[in-house]
């Protein structure tokens, strides 16, 4: 494999991993945004009968946003020891 591929191979591997960690943080922000939302205003309470279930789901999808950047750390962690 060339220089110039090999090089051109790690950068387009460095934007995946950074647009992966951006996706994650960004589903993370979303969800943490949308529960306080919930939390603080009495709105939203009138407008959800099921609002429990709502805040739990929410709080189900902030957790696998934050495994799947703490997964994404750590196995480009071992890649990266390897090398």
């Amino acid at each position: 494999m060339s220089k110039e591929r090999k090089t051109k191979g790690i950068i387009m591997g460095q934007l995946i991993i950074d647009a992966l960690k951006a996706k994650y943080v960004a589903q993370r922000l979303e969800n943490i945004a949308n529960l306080q939302a919930y939390l603080s205003t009495s709105v939203g309470v009138a407008e959800h009968s099921g609002i429990v279930a709502e805040c739990d789901k929410l709080i189900t999808n902030i957790s696998t946003a934050e495994g799947k950047l703490q997964s994404l750390i750590v196995l480009v962690e071992q890649v990266t020891t390897k090398e």
